[in-house]
C-alpha cells in the first residue's frame, strides 16, 4: 500500500505539475498534511523541489500552540522551512466556513509568486463536499467539487491525493511510521462535515461498496458538463464583457433563453472575482437589472459590491461614499489633488492632465484659455453654458453623450472658465 501511495502521488505530480518546483503545502498536524508533505519530502531531491509548509493557528482549540510545537519540529526534522500564521475566526457564517475563509486569506498573503500550494483533500473529503454542496441546493458547478487542480483563491492550488482514500493515507502514514496530532474537534458532529463523515458516509459505504469513488465520478460528470457549458458561451461572454471597466453589455440580452442569461451572468462575475449569487440573487439581478426599461439605472446589491445598470449595461461597483463639495482654481503649472481617490488634475500652458490609477489622460486647452484661470469642480447645475457654444444645454444629456453612469457623476472631474463648461475629464 505505501508503494501504491507513492506512485499515485508521483503520478499526479508527474500529470498535473511537471514543470513546476516551488511547493507551498499546507501542514495542519493531522494525519493527512503529515503524510502529505512526507511523500514531497521523499520526492524532493530526485525532482529538484522547493518546498515550505504553512500552519494557520485558528486559536479555536486550547491545544493550537502545541499543535504549532509539533509542525515546528517536523519540519525541522524534515528540513522544510515553516511559515504560522495567526488568524481570528469570527463572522456570521459559521465557524466552519469563517475559519476556511481566514485560512485561505493567510495564505495568500504568504504565498510567494511562483509556490503552487499543496494540499491533503482527498477521496472521502471530496464526497463530504459533494453531500454539503448536495444540501446548498448546489448546481453542477457546486456539484463538480474538487479539482485536482484550481485557482478560485487567486493562487494554484493542486490536490495530489484526490484520488487516495482516507485508508489509504492511514496504512501509508502507519507503513512509515509517522507522527500527527488528533484535533479534538473532529469527533464534534454538530459540524456539518463532521456529521457526515462521521455518521452518514459510513453507512452509505458499508450499504454500497466504493460509494464514494462513485460520488467523485458523478462530481467529475459534473465538472466536464461545466466545462462544455463555459466552453459553448466563451465566445459570447468574450464579445460582451470589458474586464477593466467591470462592465456587461446586456444588448440583446432577452433574446436568450433565463438559463444562458443566468450562466452568463454567472461566468462574468466568476471572473470578476465575485461571490456566486444564490439563484434568488440571480433571479434579482435578471428583472431588476436586465428587465428594467432603458430609461431606468437600477441596482442590486450582492455582498460588499452593487450591480448596476447603465444603458444597455451592467456594471459591477463597490458602495460609493459621499463626496463633500470641491472647488479650487488652477492656472498654468498648478497640480491638485483630487478628494476620495479620485486622482490628480495637472495642469500646463496648453494641456489638462488628469491621472487616475495609474492612468493619464490629456485634453488640450482651446488657445484662447492658455494663460486663464480655470475651476476644477465635481459638481454642475442643471443646465450650463458650454466653452464656444451660444445657447445653454441640460447637463443630463452632457453626461448622456459622454455615457458617463449616473452614479460617476458626482465623481468626474469637470473643467470650468467663467461658468462655461470646457471639459468632462473622462
Amino acid at each position: 500500500m505505501n508503494k501504491n501511495m507513492q506512485i499515485i502521488f508521483q503520478s499526479q505530480l508527474d500529470h498535473y505539475q511537471a514543470n513546476q518546483r516551488e511547493f507551498l503545502i499546507g501542514l495542519s498536524g493531522g494525519i493527512d498534511s503529515v503524510a502529505l508533505l512526507h511523500l514531497f519530502v521523499q520526492v524532493r531531491k530526485m525532482c529538484n523541489l522547493t518546498l515550505r509548509a504553512i500552519h494557520i493557528h485558528h486559536g479555536l482549540s486550547p491545544n493550537a500552540d502545541s499543535w504549532v510545537e509539533f509542525c515546528q519540529n517536523l519540519c525541522q526534522e524534515w528540513n522544510v522551512p515553516l511559515t504560522v500564521c495567526r488568524v481570528k475566526v469570527s463572522g456570521k457564517d459559521g465557524i466552519e466556513a469563517e475559519a476556511r475563509k481566514a485560512r485561505y486569506q493567510a495564505i495568500q498573503q504568504n504565498i510567494l509568486p511562483n509556490e503552487v500550494l499543496a494540499t491533503a483533500h482527498h477521496l472521502d473529503d471530496q464526497a463530504e463536499t459533494f453531500f454539503l454542496a448536495l444540501k446548498r441546493g448546489s448546481g453542477i458547478k457546486g456539484l463538480s467539487g474538487m479539482q485536482a487542480v484550481s485557482s478560485a483563491h487567486g493562487f494554484t492550488l493542486f490536490r495530489p491525493l484526490l484520488a487516495c482514500s482516507k485508508a489509504e493515507i492511514t496504512q501509508y502514514a502507519m507503513g512509515q511510521n509517522l507522527s500527527w496530532i488528533e484535533d479534538e474537534s473532529n469527533t464534534n458532529t454538530e459540524y456539518d462535515r463532521n456529521f457526515l463523515r462521521q455518521e452518514i458516509l459510513p453507512l452509505l459505504n458499508q450499504r454500497w461498496q466504493q460509494f464514494n469513488q462513485m460520488v467523485a465520478r458523478a462530481s467529475q460528470h459534473c465538472a466536464e458538463q461545466q466545462s462544455l457549458i463555459e466552453e459553448l458561451l466563451e465566445e459570447e461572454l468574450t464579445h460582451r464583457i470589458d474586464m477593466k471597466r467591470q462592465k456587461m453589455s446586456i444588448a440583446d440580452f432577452q433574446q436568450f433563453s433565463v438559463q444562458k442569461q443566468q450562466q452568463l451572468l454567472r461566468l462574468w462575475l466568476e471572473k470578476s472575482g465575485i461571490e456566486m449569487p444564490s439563484t434568488a440573487q440571480l433571479s434579482q439581478i435578471i428583472h431588476q437589472l436586465i428587465s428594467a426599461n432603458h430609461d431606468k439605472n437600477p441596482q442590486v446589491v450582492l455582498g460588499k459590491y452593487i450591480l448596476r445598470r447603465y444603458q444597455q449595461a451592467i456594471f459591477i461597483t463597490q458602495s460609493l461614499p459621499a463626496i463633500p463639495d470641491f472647488c479650487l482654481s488652477i492656472r498654468p503649472m498648478q497640480k491638485i489633488q483630487l478628494p476620495a481617490d479620485l486622482g490628480e488634475v495637472e495642469r500646463t500652458e496648453s494641456d489638462i492632465f488628469y491621472k487616475i490609477d495609474a492612468e493619464s489622460y490629456r485634453f488640450t486647452l482651446p488657445l484662447a484659455l492658455h494663460n486663464q484661470s480655470l475651476i476644477i469642480t465635481l459638481s454642475a447645475p442643471g443646465k450650463v453654458n458650454v466653452y464656444g457654444k451660444a445657447h445653454r444645454e441640460e447637463m443630463k444629456k452632457i453626461w448622456q453623450q459622454y455615457q458617463v453612469p449616473v452614479w460617476l457623476r458626482t465623481r468626474t472631474p469637470l473643467v470650468f472658465f467663467d461658468e462655461q463648461l470646457v471639459f468632462l475629464l473622462t
